[in-house]
Parts: C-alpha cells; structure tokens; sequence
C-alpha cells in the first residue's frame, strides 16, 4: 500500500511536471481485433431450447487495441466490445498533441469527447503515466490494498456431464470459484447437486441474469438451493423490494449488478444485497468500492469476457480497494489468445498484481495481428 503522504506526493509531482516535463502524446493507434473463445468453453451446445444464444455469440463482436505514444513510451488500453470505430478515432484525434499532465482527472471521462470509449483510453493512459513515473497502476488509483486478488472461473448454461468438466477444470487450473449461467427453467438444483459432489473444492456464483420473472417464481427454487455453497446474482429484475424480501426469505447471499452509483446507494440504503457486482472505470470502480467498504459488502468486478489488457486493468482496480475480495471474472484464459506476452497466472483462485511499472503486461504483437481484423 502506498501511504497517504507519498501518495499525495505522487500528485504533487504530477502537478510539478505539468510545465516542467511534459508527457505529450506524439500519435496513438488503435487496431480492430476479434478473438475468437477456446472451442467448447461457453456453452453446451446441445443444452436445448432454453438455451440463451446470445451466449454463443458475444464473441463475434470486434474490440479495439489501443497505442498511446508519449515520450518514447507506450501505454496500452482496450475497449469494451462493439464499440463504434468512430467513437475510438475521435478520442484518439483529442489526444493527440495533448500533454497528459493536462487532461482533467476529475472528469468521468478524463475530458474526451467520447465516453463511450473513455474506459479503454483510461487504461492506456495510465499505463503510461505509470511507466513514465516507475509505478505500478494501483499506486495512481490510491495504493495497493490487496497484493493478490481472488478470480473466478466462468461458463454459460451447460448439461450436467459438461458441468462437472468444467468444476474439474477450474480446479486443475487452480480456481476456488466457479460462476456459471442459469435461466429461468433450468434444472439449477440438479446441476449445483452434481457439481458440487464431483468438485467439493469450489464454491459457486450462479448468475440468472433476472430471467425470472419475480420473486414469488424463483423463491419454491431458491429454497431447493440454500444447501450449496454458493451465491445467487439478479435472479429477478432490479426492484429493491424484491431483493430485499429475498434476503429475507432466504439464507443464499444474494449479489446485484447495479445500474450505476445511485442504484448502489439505494441497494445499501433498503438492505437488499450481500454482494456487489461492479464494474465501470478504474477510477469510478475503485470509488465506489470506498462506499461498498463503508457498507460492509464485499465486491467483485465483473467484466465482460475481456482481452487480457482489460482484465490487467481490474486487477489493478481491485488491489485498490479493501472491499472487492470476492472472486472476479477475470476471464481472457477463455479466449484463443489474451493478446499478452506473458499470460498471468492463476495460483490457489488468486492472481498476483504485478509491481511493474503501470499495468505490468505487454502486447503480443504476433497474436495482434493474426487478430486484427478490417
């Protein structure tokens, strides 16, 4: 952990470099990728018809690398998937020329344009404003409060034979936490019940994507479950009465995606969850991990299949914090390639955060360009 008065010299130093060493940004490039998932790692493909396809698809989607050039030094970023090129070359555009010692900080978005793609430029940014400086990431989100953080294994809805396979395999690779995918239907007590037999090491995060339509629908299930080990996440839609009659009801943990800070706020305030699934930018996760901490509620960050830049990234946001110590989806393993150099290990369901100046990871610039698409 970096202490408060070295942190504030940190920024000081910043503040000090503005006129006196500028970090100007000389040209930045961003390179349009698509990386397939490993074959057979998402779903069972002949799971039937409550199958949820958008699951086999999410993949296709494209995402940009992006190159931030500044003072013979190179930060690295990715965006999340889908994201319109334009929204990606119009960032890149305001950049560059800009001395980074000058953006506005405190903006969501660091005063770019685009937000949509600000969260990707974020992690380039600090990456580099790290490398220029000798310290890792963390230390510019606050200082380091964790020196490894736990990570989840994940999957979509699977059959009970590929279900196990897949606990044995999170166990073999030395996950303690398997999330997987449930939908309104599914034979979620049977699968929990099997899984749970063949892999007793793992503890489980069932996520249902609030495919239920209400709380009275899934509470005869939820009842059948509170024998696992295990967390329930949005098993209904987002109405805080409901969860909090959940809670009540049931002795599952229960975890909410909040759509935002006020909907965190509201959760805490109407005691409706154990658990927070965060996501957002480094900075804004790590703030709200602040108020979850004040809460008492633990946090994972949650993320969305990613390339192995993003997910460095969450590492970095969650060693931040002291609230986000259930286990992550840090997921790019999943991937044909995470694109890095030196893929990051996973030892006892925790990932090491690299000491390394900024995000401590570099690109494969081979695997760059078998991926890189037009």
């Amino acid at each position: 952990m970096l202490p408060r008065r070295d942190f504030l010299a940190v920024l000081l130093g910043f503040a000090a470099r503005a006129d006196a060493s500028p970090l100007k940004v000389e040209r930045v490039e961003y390179i349009k990728v698509v990386v397939p998932m490993r074959p057979g790692v998402v779903v069972s493909e002949d799971y039937g018809p409550n199958l949820d396809i958008r699951l086999r698809d999410f993949d296709k989607y494209p995402k940009f690398i992006l190159k931030v050039h500044a003072g013979g030094l190179t930060g690295i970023g990715e965006t999340g998937r889908d994201v319109p090129q334009e929204a990606v070359a119009k960032n890149a555009e305001f950049l560059t020329g800009k001395n980074l010692w000058h953006l506005d900080m405190a903006s969501p978005a660091l005063g770019l344009p685009e937000r949509r793609t600000a969260d990707g430029f974020e992690i380039a940014i600090y990456d580099l404003i790290g490398k220029s400086q000798g310290m890792p990431v963390y230390n510019l989100l606050g200082g380091r409060q964790q020196e490894k953080v736990a990570v989840s294994y994940w999957t979509g809805q699977r059959t009970l034979p590929d279900l196990i396979r897949v606990g044995e395999r999170a166990v073999e690779l030395g996950f303690r936490n398997l999330k997987f995918k449930a939908r309104y239907g599914d034979p979620i007590d049977r699968q929990l019940a099997a899984v749970s037999k063949a892999t007793p090491e793992l503890s489980f995060i069932v996520d249902f994507n609030s495919s239920y339509p209400n709380l009275v629908s899934f509470l005869p299930v939820g009842q059948r479950l509170q024998q696992f080990n295990l967390t329930i996440e949005d098993p209904v839609p987002k109405r805080l009465d409901w969860f909090r009659e959940f809670r009540r009801r049931l002795s599952i943990p229960l975890a909410i995606t909040p759509s935002g800070a006020a909907q965190m706020y509201e959760a805490i305030r109407a005691e409706a969850c154990d658990v927070f699934n965060l996501g957002g930018t480094m900075r804004d996760f790590v703030r709200n991990c602040y108020v979850a901490e004040l809460a008492g509620i633990p946090v994972w960050h949650g993320s969305g299949v990613e390339l192995g830049i993003r997910d460095m990234s969450f590492i970095h946001a969650a060693a931040a914090t002291k609230s986000c110590t259930v286990p992550s989806d840090t997921l790019c393993f999943l991937r044909q390639s995470d694109l890095l150099a030196t893929p990051f290990q996973v030892k006892g369901g925790y990932i090491t955060v690299p000491t390394t100046p900024g995000l401590g990871v570099e690109l494969d610039e081979a695997a760059l360009r078998k991926y890189r698409v037009a």
